[in-house]
């Protein structure tokens, strides 16, 4: 069976699993609602890829970051998954409508101030993008098969809170991802190889670590 073929199948599967949520009683008042799209299609030579953004300096959080498109629910959102779907629109000119939103990963937060929803979607085709200059500085395609080779698993240091913390981090040729869009896809890849995964409990362990949680 082919690679693009066994990840479709074991895509499908995706809707059956039960994610790890959080309670909302956890977070901080000002902690807003956010979805993320971890976006994937067939690529020549039998490749499935994803879309990732650098982000400009000039947007409010995770400036010059790689990330998955996303962000925080409108009002007008019917629910988080049409959160992801319209800002991955607005970062990347992608049409909701070639989009099949498979299922869901487990909770996740983001020191910015977010309780983040991530999402899986399919495309059948690469899909046409046009990227939103003020919000995206480079979008980046990766090979999911690349993704997978243990070598590009690396470890990125990080100040927080005055304290060098180390995060996963991706590492390949045409692109570098750490922090929490590394942590989700980290939890994304576990799943695809069927293997077991931590990251939901080392993000609840983290929370302490939450600005605000302590006074809560």
């Amino acid at each position: 069976m082919s690679f693009t073929s066994q990840f479709r199948k074991r895509l499908s599967a995706l809707e059956e699993r039960e994610p790890q949520t959080f309670p909302e009683h956890l977070f901080p008042r000002e902690y807003s609602r956010a979805a993320v799209l971890l976006l994937f299609w067939p690529g020549p030579d039998d490749a499935v890829e994803l879309v990732l953004t650098k982000r400009t300096e000039t947007v409010s959080s995770h400036r010059g970051q790689v990330s998955f498109p996303g962000g925080v629910f409108h009002a007008g959102d019917g629910d988080l998954a049409a959160t992801a779907l319209r800002e991955t629109q607005e970062e990347l000119g992608i049409d909701p409508d070639v989009v099949t939103i498979m299922g869901r990963l487990d909770d996740a937060w983001s020191i910015a101030g977010h309780h983040v929803i991530p999402y899986v979607g399919w495309t059948r085709k690469a899909p046409e993008m046009q990227a939103n200059s003020h919000e995206v500085a480079e979008v980046i395609v990766a090979d999911v098969r690349v993704l997978l080779r243990p070598e590009v698993n690396t470890i990125h240091t990080v100040d927080f809170l005055d304290k060098p913390r180390t995060t996963l981090a991706f590492d390949w040729d045409g692109g570098y991802v750490w922090g929490l869009t590394a942590d989700m896809l980290r939890e994304f890849l576990n799943w695809l190889n069927d293997e077991p995964c931590d990251r939901f409990e080392r993000r609840l362990k983290k929370m302490d670590d939450l600005p605000g949680m302590q006074s809560r």
